[in-house]
């Protein structure tokens, strides 16, 4: 026999309210997705590679030891980019005060009140004045702990890969005194050996302290 028609009008309304509770409760049962948090526009994280750290202001002492001059001075140097700084020595190196700048333009040098000395070139506008060679834009990287663009010599890094020791542009370095700044491993002590015309120089460069 089969079902009468209220019979099966039950049990077809029966079915239709089982699903529509399994329904519910599935959903109910489902949580909210959280908004993942987007990042404001224009805000990235700060660089804590050593090659893309490009601003700064340095502070320590400069000595060098040269035929024409033998001394220390207080440094501060500030840089902005590639080709922007500013170095200021202030103490018996550099005779009262001596600010050397650079640009994309060229670099100029101050001593006191004198007029300023321009050239294209640091290392040949400090050595044509100063009497010993300051080679600014190879510094920018050797700061750093890192070679410069160009031809290079011997390299040595150390188990942690720091550099130690390199020799580039005519200049024989040691890198020494590694030190946590902010994100950066850096080096705190620079001594850096050349033998020019006028003999040998040697430039220990100290850094107590870093800004970014």
């Amino acid at each position: 026999m089969y079902p009468t028609t209220d019979a099966a009008t039950r049990k077809f309304y029966l079915l239709l309210a089982t699903a529509l509770t399994l329904l519910i409760s599935a959903c109910a049962g489902q949580k909210t997705k959280e908004p993942v948090a987007q990042e404001p526009p224009g805000e990235t994280a700060a660089p804590t590679s050593v090659a893309q750290l490009k601003q700064w202001t340095i502070k320590g002492k400069l000595g060098v030891r040269s035929p024409a001059d033998n001394g220390s001075a207080n440094l501060t140097w500030q840089q902005s980019g590639p080709q922007n700084f500013r170095i200021h020595l202030s103490g018996p190196l550099g005779a009262g005060t001596t600010i050397i700048s650079g640009s994309a333009g060229g670099v100029s040098l101050v001593r006191g009140n004198e007029a300023p000395v321009v050239a294209r070139d640091a290392a040949q506008l400090t050595q044509q004045t100063l009497g010993w060679p300051l080679p600014a834009r190879e510094m920018f990287y050797w700061v750093r702990g890192l070679p410069a663009p160009g031809p290079r010599g011997a390299e040595k890094h150390n188990g942690q890969g720091e550099l130690q020791s390199l020799q580039q542009s005519g200049w024989s370095l040691r890198f020494s005194d590694y030190r946590q700044n902010g994100p950066y491993l850096l080096p705190t002590r620079i001594k850096a050996q050349t033998n020019g015309a006028a003999g040998p120089v040697q430039v220990t460069l100290v850094i107590k302290d870093w800004a970014f």
